[in-house]
């Protein structure tokens, strides 16, 4: 019985991600960051667009650059709609010349 109700669970847990996360697509924002935020990492470019994931310290120790008001990007992200909200998740930034691929998170000590 106790394998029966941990696969259920499994199952439901399983078909309510497919709910919650619908219709993801990769697209290129092109523009200038109008905005910044560290809480959540985010940028807004053209005013219009929020891109969340951005690792501020990353593109400054890889690039020397410092993301701010003003300055021109290539974003491309996956933009997903969850829980009511449009959302873009950063993949890659271009600025200049420097080229951030696959960005991953910082892991936590103890964790794979």
């Amino acid at each position: 019985m106790k394998k029966l109700g941990k696969g259920l669970l499994v199952l439901a847990a399983t078909i309510m991600s497919f709910i919650s996360v619908q219709n993801a697509c990769a697209v290129t924002v092109t523009g200038t960051i109008t905005a910044t935020s560290t809480q959540p990492n985010t940028i807004t470019v053209d005013a219009t667009t929020v891109v969340y994931g951005v690792q501020f310290d990353y593109v400054l120790n890889e690039c020397g650059i410092t993301l701010a008001v003003d300055l021109p990007v290539e974003i491309e992200a996956v933009e997903f709609y969850c829980n009511h909200l449009d959302a873009n998740l950063l993949q890659a930034i271009i600025i200049n010349d420097c080229v951030l691929q696959e960005m991953e998170l910082p892991r936590q000590k103890g964790r794979r």
